[in-house]
């Protein structure tokens, strides 16, 4: 794996190689004025950043076979595949900011303005990245007390144990991930920093300025806590190695499975979109904290508080779900419970849509256009879930009935892929359902087009957000009963689909709490000057 992650690196080396001299001497400085080099530029430092950041070659850090020499000291530990990727992430950022193209006009101008880190980190990414960071860190201490146990040659002759492999004291590599966490964390806030104080593009705008570093600094932070989690992840697979010899059959790095909710929930958290004043604007406003005295015409503040509202009963109707799914466990095992929560949420936003129809819409207003209404990904993720339901579906019917995930079903001869067909048109249809109603709401008669355009644009992504997530749910549901379904006489099941399954489990519930900013009462003021330009 080690030589793998190092052919991997010195290709991504050739790339960003590639990149710069395309970036410094092949591309014209007309182009490099245009939005959409730009945009090019801001996503491949991501990308290139991204393809760095696998720690995959350190994933039996700490760990040693009985062959290896002097486990006790520092031979059992992947240097390079530890701080490559760290360096690597923070190198590539650091690079994008320093290529920005530089000012071509004969005159130019001097902002005076005042910037700090936190106007361009979104509150519910930064909190989440430094909860990311701090339960990285907190797994140290646990790897640092562990002792180090010797490797044996081969388990005892009247014993099935797989397991050989010693693991080393624990002290070396808590250290090492420890610095290596350390760096990230350091390395992360110097290049926020680079990004805040760097100077502003001269082709575009205040407002386009503000936005393309809140996109740097999103990308940044997403790449690292997935490396944090990354770091921690290697530390708990050294937690639950098992002991040589014993008699287990299998293990779970808990740790692992959060370094997936991460990496997950990292690569869905879509940045801002850098647009032109001519452009639908109405998207940034879903992530990026703005300004708009237009939000605040008509009922716009009344609007958007109801909108909001319902971000505290959306969990309500997910919990009256729950309560009613517990009556249907009789025929549908725990997807009666899994199916309603998803499906009562849907109505909550579906009577949302109603509600601003009865009382700030009128038959016969015009509708708002949008543009990309829904992220690509969403569609995307909604879409592997059908598809990847057929198969599962199809190797559903000869499962034997009694395993602990089953569903009963209604009767004996009902088919077995019934019930979670069933859950998934039921899924699809009330998701359906809830978005034509809002595409099909008319306009708001006493509110901005900015605001019709926004609550209606944030709507279809909820609804998009728990559609996806409850899809998943059924496919991990099924997953698991193929992976412990009983057999008699035949193969035994494939345990691998419970991991899997549980990993669908764990991205359905990031994908359902995939943050979408709420309004505030700023949103509403009109922005306020934060710089004097003067000719030099």
């Amino acid at each position: 794996m080690e030589r793998l992650v190092l052919i991997g690196t010195v290709g991504v080396v050739v790339v960003v190689v590639a990149y710069l001299a395309l970036r410094l001497f092949v591309w014209t400085s007309a182009a490099s004025k245009s939005l959409e080099y730009i945009r090019r530029h801001a996503l491949w430092t991501g990308f290139i950043a991204w393809a760095f950041s696998s720690l995959a070659g350190a994933n039996r850090a700490g760990i040693y076979d009985s062959h290896m020499f002097y486990p006790s000291h520092w031979h059992a530990i992947p240097w390079f595949a530890i701080f490559a990727p760290v360096v690597a992430v923070v190198s590539v950022h650091a690079i994008g900011q320093a290529t920005w193209p530089a000012p071509k006009a004969t005159k130019r101008t001097a902002v005076l303005e005042f910037r700090r880190i936190r106007d361009y980190v979104p509150n519910a990414l930064g909190w989440t990245v430094l909860g990311v960071f701090l339960l990285s860190a907190a797994v140290m201490p646990l790897v640092a007390a562990s002792p180090g146990v010797e490797a044996i040659t081969s388990p005892a002759p009247d014993s099935m144990s797989p397991w050989t492999a010693g693991r080393m004291n624990g002290g070396p590599l808590a250290l090492v991930l420890t610095l290596a966490l350390v760096l990230l964390a350091a390395g992360t806030l110097l290049v926020m920093r680079l990004i805040t104080s760097r100077r502003s593009l001269e082709a575009l705008t205040p407002e386009q300025n503000k936005t393309l570093r809140i996109i740097g600094i999103n990308r940044l932070l997403r790449v690292s806590a997935t490396v944090a989690s990354g770091l921690a992840a290697i530390a708990g697979n050294y937690l639950v190695q098992p002991m040589p010899g014993s008699d287990v059959l299998s293990f779970t790095n808990w740790i692992g499975l959060f370094n997936v909710a991460v990496l997950v929930a990292m690569l869905f958290w879509k940045p801002p979109f850098l647009d032109s004043p001519t452009d639908d604007a109405g998207y940034n406003i879903l992530h990026v904290p703005g300004t708009s005295s237009k939000l605040a015409s008509g009922d716009g503040f009344a609007v958007a508080k109801l909108s909001d509202s319902f971000t505290s009963i959306t969990p309500l109707a997910g919990l009256v779900g729950l309560c009613v799914g517990l009556l249907t466990t009789k025929w549908f095992g725990w997807l009666g419970p899994l199916t309603l929560v998803v499906v009562f949420i849907l109505l909550a936003h579906w009577g949302l849509e109603l509600l601003l129809r009865h009382n700030y819409a009128r038959p016969g207003t015009a509708r708002t256009q949008l543009k990309a209404a829904v992220p690509r990904g969403l569609l995307i993720v909604a879409g592997l879930a059908i598809l990847a339901l057929i198969p599962a579906l199809i190797a559903a019917t000869n499962l034997n009935t009694g395993g602990m995930y089953d569903w009963p079903g209604f009767s004996r001869s009902s088919p077995r892929f019934l019930i979670p067909l069933l859950c998934a048109l039921v899924i699809l249809g009330v998701s359906a359902g809830a978005a034509v109603a809002v595409i099909r709401r008319p306009g708001l008669n006493n509110a901005a087009e900015l605001l019709d355009r926004t609550l209606r644009r944030r709507s279809l992504f909820r609804v998009m957000r728990t559609s996806a997530g409850g899809l998943l749910a059924v496919l991990a549901a099924v997953l698991i009963n193929l992976g412990t379904a009983p057999t008699y006489g035949g193969p035994s099941a494939d345990s691998s689909l419970v991991m899997v399954g549980a990993a669908f489990i764990v991205a359905a519930a990031v994908l359902c709490f995939y943050p979408v900013k709420g309004f505030t009462p700023n949103d509403f003021m009109p922005t306020a000057p934060t710089n004097h330009s003067v000719s030099k």
